[in-house]
């Protein structure tokens, strides 16, 4: 699935949801009396439509829309980011645009080793301490002396 942004207040974010966004268009479509309907082509003008940031996405993945298209209302797609082997992101994505390439990015760090399982005595102690129970308490009740 792609990333679709667009750049609010100079930065770039994600497009969910709809906002009213600015489309040149270069036809006009007369209407006759008759119901004929004839579409001629004009100077290029502005119109403001509203967009759904989600439904362009989905336009775009299921290719009925090109990139140009989705450019021409003001949209981007967005190159993910790619976590380094050993890594793993922190925080929220944000976006950075390089050499006209947009580009998703991420603050990282190191993925932590994984812990040492528990000795069984390690879990014997934890089961007992939900009961309030020390290991030399068991073993006594059990006669086997401290």
């Amino acid at each position: 699935m792609s990333i679709l942004v667009r750049k609010i207040n100079d930065v770039w974010q994600e497009w969910h949801g709809s906002s009213i966004v600015t489309q040149m268009v270069g036809t006009y479509t007369a209407v006759y009396g008759d119901g004929r309907q004839v579409e001629t082509t004009c100077d290029p003008y502005p119109v403001e439509i509203q967009m759904n940031g989600d439904s362009l996405r989905g336009f775009y993945d299921q290719g009925l829309w090109t990139i140009e298209e989705v450019e021409a209302v003001g949209g981007r797609i967005a190159m993910p980011f790619e976590v380094p082997e050993g890594k793993q992101p922190v925080g929220s994505p944000y976006y950075v645009e390089t050499d006209g390439v947009v580009q998703q990015t991420n603050e990282v760090e190191d993925i932590p080793p994984v812990p040492e399982p528990p000795t069984v005595e390690a879990k014997v102690a934890a089961m007992l301490a939900g009961y309030d129970l020390s290991v030399s308490e068991l073993k006594s009740a059990l006669g086997l002396g401290v």
